[in-house]
């Protein structure tokens, strides 16, 4: 797996990048109007985030897109909107969508980004808040008024992004963290001493 971030630059690899990303987002959220999804993509001011991996049934095959997010960020006001994100249903449940986004965030902080915004459909909510959305908009309304579309039948989310974070490295923070509050529950415990039974 390897991971590229793809403008459009006018250069004919960023192109092809571009091409089979409209065609994942097409394909993984059918409702989306494709020439709505085409225009956003090929858009100078959007910038997409992509998972790429070998296919390892084809000998010296093209990298597959196996998901991406579609973003625009507007740094003067220091928050970014998501477009699309989705993720090939083969390769769903697999922690790819997380990668993505803990990637996403990374992305962000380094570039001065302090919230994403995004308009999420009934099926997107759950995603979007285990990758740490809400629905109460935080974020001060002139920040992003005026600027974002707003979707019919589309709950806005918001994430702010703790530019001392590194997102890429969560899970393995919260492990760090488990193991050390296990580590001292069992110093003052007495829970992992087995008895012998009764007799």
């Amino acid at each position: 797996l390897r991971w590229i971030v793809v403008r459009n630059d006018g250069e004919p690899d960023s192109m092809i990048k571009l091409v089979g990303l409209k065609s994942l987002f097409s394909k993984q959220l059918p409702k989306m109007p494709r020439a709505y999804i085409a225009r956003l993509v090929f858009d100078r001011r959007h910038t997409s985030l992509a998972i790429l991996s070998d296919n390892p049934d084809v000998k010296d095959s093209d990298e597959e897109i196996i998901g991406g997010i579609c973003y625009r960020a507007f740094p003067e006001m220091r928050f970014a909107e998501i477009a699309f994100c989705a993720v090939n249903a083969s390769h769903q449940v697999k922690g790819y969508g997380t990668k993505l986004m803990n990637l996403l965030k990374k992305i962000g902080a380094e570039t001065g980004i302090e919230y994403f915004i995004t308009y999420a459909d009934n099926y997107a909510i759950g995603y979007f808040k285990k990758q740490g959305f809400a629905k109460n908009i935080s974020m001060p309304k002139g920040r992003y008024f005026g600027l974002i579309k707003d979707y019919d039948g589309g709950t806005p989310m918001e994430c702010y992004v703790h530019p001392s974070i590194d997102f890429t490295r969560v899970p393995e923070m919260l492990q760090a963290q488990r193991n050390f509050i296990l580590a001292q529950v069992s110093r003052v415990t007495k829970s992992r001493i087995v008895y012998e039974p009764l007799s």
